[in-house]
């Protein structure tokens, strides 16, 4: 199992909504919440200011459970 690192959330942010995965902003929540949505792929609960530091554990489960993505793919996404 690979560590993965944390990064800003205005980078994940921006690593979620283009290729490969192509999420969306379904709608926006109040404050930073934002629900973001893909065809074929769950829905993610964005609720980050763009400042923030998001650890790796949490990028890694994102893009495991709700991207469907695999431990290899998730890590090919992020670098």
């Amino acid at each position: 199992m690979r560590k993965f690192p944390s990064l800003n959330a205005k980078i994940f942010y921006r690593i979620l909504t283009s290729e490969p995965l192509n999420y969306y902003l379904k709608r926006k929540v109040a404050g930073s919440h934002r629900i973001l949505h893909a065809e074929g792929r769950h829905v993610i609960n964005f609720s980050w200011h763009d400042s923030d530091e998001i650890s790796g554990h949490i990028i890694k489960r994102i893009l495991i459970n709700n991207a469907k993505l695999t431990e290899e793919q998730a890590w090919e996404v992020i670098h």
